[in-house]
């Protein structure tokens, strides 16, 4: 005859009240470390996903070249992305904007990225980038903007208009990265 296994938990169980023994050891807490970053993992690729679709349906509406469209999403996970339409109103924010600068979509959508300068943001360097897109040519710089908290970050900015399949500018889109100062 086999002697009966004791399981001692510290759990109630149908009313008998089991006691942990001296080995008891509290449950592995790494599935809770592992759960926050996978969580952080999903809600990323949940981010990167809704960029990619986002950037497809503005392409396709504004007829963009295939060769455009490949160029935003191979740009996706390394900056952040914003679109603007011709008048450089913005229209689109990709993920990462809202850490990179404190706003979010919302309180981004319809204003100028200018928004995003501030008395310490080089006069001549935003010149220089309205001369060139004026001009409709690519615009590549580093320019002093502001958070949301009025805290100073530097962004190299790639600014690129966009032209439909019949030659007319229909959006600018720029590739943001901070940088250490």
């Amino acid at each position: 005859m086999q002697p009966k296994l004791k399981i001692n938990l510290g759990i109630k169980y149908n009313s008998m009240q089991l006691q942990p023994s001296a080995n008891y050891k509290a449950p592995l807490l790494s599935w809770d470390i592992f759960s926050t970053q996978y969580n952080a993992l999903l809600d990323d690729a949940l981010k990167y996903q809704q960029s990619m679709v986002a950037i497809k349906q503005i392409a396709r509406l504004n007829k963009w070249s295939k060769q455009q469209t490949d160029e935003a999403l191979e740009n996706i996970q390394q900056y952040v992305i914003v679109i603007t339409d011709p008048s450089q109103n913005i229209s689109f924010t990709g993920k990462g904007f809202q850490e990179m600068t404190g706003y979010t979509f919302e309180e981004a959508k319809g204003r100028n990225p200018k928004f995003l300068q501030g008395s310490s943001t080089n006069s001549k360097n935003t010149q220089v980038i309205k001369q060139q897109l004026e001009h409709n040519e690519t615009a590549e710089i580093v320019l002093e903007n502001y958070r949301k908290n009025g805290e100073l970050y530097l962004c190299k900015i790639i600014i690129k208009p966009i032209f439909d399949i019949n030659k007319r500018l229909v959006n600018f889109i720029a590739y943001e990265q901070e940088i250490a100062a």
